[in-house]
């Protein structure tokens, strides 16, 4: 069942729709995939589901997870609706969050480096 992508997607996808359906029957405030991540997690936790199940799928989805975000932010700035209520907050917002993580990511690359030293020596 390693390598079969077809079972593997279903796994999840069928995690991803009990979840939404969840979420929608008690009304609960949160997104559908967020429900269905966190009862596949307890799944994999519980043993009822193996991590080789979903291994291959879920691994192949982490490395593409910018490519599949790109077409929905491309069309979320060509709205004119959207652009017209923030114009420049929107602009100073994503400035500011990306040196952020700009800054996250090379702190902890360097903590990492540290660390990497001291235990090498």
């Amino acid at each position: 069942m390693k390598n079969n992508w077809i079972v593997q997607g279903s796994i999840v996808v069928g995690f991803l729709m009990i979840g939404s359906g969840i979420t929608q029957i008690f009304q609960i405030p949160l997104p559908g995939s967020v429900m269905g991540m966190i009862l596949l997690f307890l799944f994999l936790l519980a043993g009822f589901i193996k991590l080789d199940w979903v291994e291959d799928f879920t691994s192949f989805q982490l490395k593409h997870l910018t490519i599949l975000f790109i077409p929905p932010i491309v069309n979320l700035f060509f709205s004119s609706n959207f652009i017209s209520v923030l114009q420049w907050h929107l602009f100073l917002i994503m400035l500011v969050s990306s040196i952020c993580c700009l800054l996250g990511s090379a702190i902890a690359v360097e903590l990492y480096e540290r660390r990497k030293r001291r235990c090498s020596k």
